[in-house]
């Protein structure tokens, strides 16, 4: 692209004219390159094009324009050398300078992809209303050098743009615009250079929606007086004569160099640059002292004002101050007289009601006045007819913060120079109010009410509808589950291959008969898809570690308000508010530690041993082996540890085969997976907040516990749950919680733990050199020739770590939360960027994550080694892996999973070998937990000595 020769753009294309005119440069006062004049046709044309080009530009998704200016941003960025030195010569900045313009130029065009239009959807029994922002039509925006903080976020939202730069400045817009239809549709984004009349022609113009303008306070209020007989909307950013208050506690010396910097960038050519120093008495002469020596400093690197008419502005301020008597500190002449310089300089305080420090002076010359309290500082600075921005300076941040608070300014900078951000809101206050760019500004609210009238459709009219103008409707995904939840009811309750086969024919078969629901619509749509009406997964890895981690989304109440035996008083599982979860989880942390933990070793023992003994005795034949249900067998094991750690004694599962209270907590694991998807459930009369049975056993142990506290002090988990409950008024731990919390852990304890044990064996069997490889660091640790030594993991669990490689290599493969813990949006949030309302149920989907073959080498196979080398790194929490999910919703019983789960391995392996039986189900199910579908899984079991 050529940087000598400008046009206007129109419709796509460049345009001459008979007339042009050429900028200044401001360095030596030479003339620079002809621009053409835009006639009144050139205007007509111009507002035609854009107004054909916006019904398709505003067609398209948010998403897809934003795309589109993060293009125009590397393109941009492709050209910064070009658009440096054009930004220098025009405006007459050196060529760092610039570049810092070029690079936050960019930054402009980039943020809009961070945000999202927002949208509300509020609903009652009579109707559904969807509040939406749609892009206003044609905006004309009317600015200098510094146009991409207005094009970006006119474009983002939908909207045409004509750009009318500055007659002073207009090459670099010219450039921008010419450079942008590479990326943007033609009409899409215009530009205009003329005379002072083109600017009156764009704010009367009928058919502009929108003028957004940069530029003097008295222009810009005539640009409301024209703008207001077509009724148009308006946003102005004009004067700035911006205020610093300096406290006395400052470290002087520290920040001396940021005052410096802040008044002359550019040449105090800033919007935000202070004009007005209230300094505190007690510092005034040191402060004022040294920023003039070290501005001096400064002097002769200092660039031009842009132009004569603005130069001679300031000259005339000077010579006011000097007449008026007023104390001026010249800082030293600047380089190159001939060209558009002023020297910078200080107004020793002057009356804080002088005209010199009443007006803004745009350009290198500052105010410095004298203050005595707070009260009157604030005063001082809010004694101005603007209000754009202003900073405050002090070691104490608190006070910092108190003063800030009362200054009437849009924006506010503590111990900082003025820094304008791209993410944040840049507005003003007083005859600046309307300068704030938000995406609000530049579109117009739509509500659609849907009103339901017939008495027998009501719900799924209402329903149909709600859904239908959801956001989530753009979200991937088959189209029954935007409207419909039994797709992902009947996917719980019957097993995916039954949803799969009859609802999703397009889904491949053998997916899904290797993986969940989810699994096989994020393999057919993509990491985003909705499982229901209200309900989406997501896959990226990122977007999971921000839901669970960085940003500690609160869990769905939509799930977890009905996994509750009483509704009103949550487990731990449970707690949907941040609040009551932290202090419950305080409450019981300390059973979690890794000392409290190691206390409870002896009673995990107590159930392995009992298990080796049992499997001893069917081993107790010609053959020394047995053929046994692995399933039975661990979940057994894991069900009798949580017996003798949390409920008083073991319930013998291994020994006897079963027990009451794990059958029927089973058999309502079932119940409550279906549950968690029906929202009304909770709210049938006289439901019963517990199986009776379930209740009465729970609330028998805890008695007989409380009343052998006096006597004996047992060292398990109930114990703990025992002693900090408290049954009187107002508690938030009550005999209830206990049996609550208690039947949780047994849940946790016989699915999550139980299942993971079961599927490091499978995984084991399936791949004998993995198993032989573990054994040999069984027994390097514990000898065969020491059979009688006890497995002990202070001493092994650290050391041995490949069977922690082997365990960890199982649950990145099989998690035991597959879909995630589910968390909600709190807020309008965006994913991938599709907007997610407030409300939405949002399933971090850790299994796709565990599965991402850009992370993962080979994926979906079994490499226990890979391990290894993450722990030797010590990379094991940087890895996308969160079996037991993660922030501080993370499981609390961790630790005491991981030492189960070694000590029964190890012990078994030590005893005993195991032989796959081919041939046998190994379809995995979601209930709680990824568990088997069948309810066997058979195994040869021999001894090894």
């Amino acid at each position: 692209m050529n940087f000598d020769t400008f046009y206007n753009i129109i419709a796509g294309q460049p345009r001459s004219a008979r007339e042009t005119t050429s900028g200044v440069n401001p360095l030596d006062r030479s003339s620079l390159w002809p621009v053409p004049v835009a006639t009144a046709n050139d205007v007509e044309e111009a507002v035609h094009s854009a107004q054909e080009a916006f019904p398709a530009w505003s067609q398209k998704t948010y998403k897809q324009r934003t795309e589109l200016l993060e293009k125009f941003a590397d393109l941009y960025l492709a050209h910064a050398n070009e658009f440096c030195q054009l930004i220098a010569t025009e405006c007459g900045r050196t060529a760092g300078n610039a570049a810092i313009e070029v690079y936050f130029a960019a930054q402009w065009l980039r943020y809009p992809s961070k945000y999202e239009l927002p949208e509300e959807i509020t609903e009652d029994d009579k109707k559904a209303s969807i509040v939406t922002q749609e892009p206003l039509g044609v905006v004309a925006a009317i600015c200098p050098w510094n146009s991409l903080g207005k094009i970006a976020p006119a474009l983002a939202t939908g909207n045409c743009v004509i750009l009318k730069p500055s007659p002073f400045t207009p090459y670099s817009s010219l450039k921008l615009v010419e450079l942008a239809q590479q990326v943007f549709p033609p009409s899409v984004l215009q530009v205009l250079h003329g005379h002072d009349d083109l600017g009156p022609m764009l704010v009367k113009h009928p058919r502009i929606q929108k003028i957004t303008f940069t530029g003097s306070t008295t222009t810009g209020k005539q640009i409301l007086r024209d703008a207001a007989e077509t009724m148009k909307r308006v946003t102005l950013e004009t004067a700035g004569n911006n205020a610093s208050i300096i406290l006395p506690d400052i470290n002087i010396k520290a920040v001396i160099p940021q005052l410096v910097g802040g008044l002359w960038f550019h040449a105090g050519q800033v919007c935000i640059a202070t004009r007005r120093m209230y300094i505190h008495q007690d510092i005034f002469d040191e402060v004022v002292a040294q920023l003039a020596e070290a501005s001096k400093d400064l002097a002769p690197s200092i660039e031009p004002i842009q132009n004569e008419i603005q130069l001679a502005r300031l000259k005339q301020a000077l010579a006011d101050a000097n007449a008026a008597g007023y104390e001026l500190l010249s800082l030293g002449k600047t380089e190159a007289a001939e060209g558009f310089f002023i020297q910078p300089t200080i107004i020793k305080n002057p009356p804080p009601d002088a005209h010199v420090v009443q007006q803004e002076n745009f350009g290198p010359i500052v105010s410095c006045i004298k203050f005595s309290s707070l009260d009157e500082a604030i005063s001082l600075a809010n004694n101005s007819d603007t209000g754009l921005a202003a900073s405050v300076w002090s070691g104490d941040i608190s006070a910092a913060k108190r003063v800030a608070a009362k200054l009437e300014a849009g924006n506010v900078y503590i111990n900082g120079p003025p820094q304008p951000d791209p993410y944040v809101p840049f507005g003003g206050h007083k005859q600046i109010k309307q300068v704030s760019e938000m995406f609000e500004n530049l579109t117009i609210t739509k509500a659609v009410g849907a009103f339901i009238v017939l008495f027998i459709v009501v719900p799924r009219v209402f329903d149909f509808l709600r859904n239908l103008f959801s956001p989530v409707f753009s979200i991937p995904g088959p189209l029954i589950n935007k409207f419909s939840p039994w797709p992902l009811e009947i996917a719980t309750f019957k097993g995916k291959r039954y949803v799969n086969r009859i609802l999703y024919p397009n889904i491949s078969s053998d997916n899904t008969l290797r993986h969940r629901f989810a699994r096989a619509l994020h393999r057919k749509y993509g990491p985003i898809v909705v499982l229901a009406p209200g309900m989406i997964s997501i896959g990226d890895s990122k977007e999971i570690k921000r839901i669970i981690q960085s940003e500690d989304w609160v869990k769905s109440e939509a799930i977890y308000g009905n996994f509750r035996q009483d509704f009103h008083r949550p487990t731990l599982l449970a707690f949907t508010e941040k609040k009551a979860y932290s202090r419950r989880k305080r409450m019981l942390s300390s059973m979690f530690g890794i000392r409290y933990i190691r206390s409870l070793e002896p009673l995990m023992k107590s159930c392995v041993d009992a298990g080796v003994a049992h499997l001893n005795k069917l081993c107790d034949n010609p053959s020394k082996s047995t053929v046994i249900n692995l399933q039975h067998f661990i979940h057994g094991l894991a069900i009798d540890t949580i017996g003798v750690t949390t409920f008083g004694g073991s319930f013998h599962v291994v020994e006897n085969g079963s027990h009451p209270l794990p059958s029927r907590l089973k058999a309502g694991m079932k119940i409550s997976a279906v549950m968690q998807l029906i929202g009304w459930i909770k709210y049938i009369p006289f439901l019963p907040k517990r199986d009776p049975y379930i209740e009465k056993f729970t609330f028998d142990i805890v008695d007989k516990r409380r009343k052998e506290s006096g006597a004996v002090k047992h060292q398990d988990l109930l114990q703990h749950l025992v002693d900090v409950c408290d049954d009187s008024p107002g508690s938030e731990f009550r005999t209830s919680d206990v049996q609550d919390e208690s039947v949780i852990l047994l849940a946790a304890g016989s699915e999550t733990t139980a299942n993971a044990e079961l599927f490091t064996v499978i995984q084991l069997l399936k791949h004998p050199e993995k198993m032989k490889k573990l054994i040999a660091e069984v027994d390097k640790w514990y000898p065969p020739s020491e059979p009688d030594r006890a497995t002990e993991c202070a001493y092994s669990q650290t050391g041995m770590t490949y069977l922690q490689a082997c365990i960890d290599e199982t649950m990145r493969l099989i998690p035991g939360q597959a879909t995630g813990s589910p968390r909600e949006a709190s807020k309008q949030e965006v994913l991938l960027g599709y907007k997610i309302p407030r409300g939405t149920t949002v399933f971090p989907n850790t299994q796709e994550a565990h599965l991402d073959g850009r992370i993962w080498e080979q994926p979906e196979k079994y490499i226990p080694e890979r391990w290894l080398e993450i722990y030797s790194q010590n990379q094991t929490s940087a890895m996308p892996y969160w079996p037991f999910s993660a922030g501080s919703r993370i499981c609390v019983g961790k630790n005491f999973a991981f030492q189960e789960m070694h000590i029964s391995l190890t012990t078994l392996l030590r005893k005993f070998t195991f032989e796959y039986v081919p041939g046998q189900d190994e379809t995995t199910v979601f209930r709680i937990a990824q568990q088997l579908e069948a309810d066997s899984y058979k195994v040869r079991v021999k001894k090894r000595f």
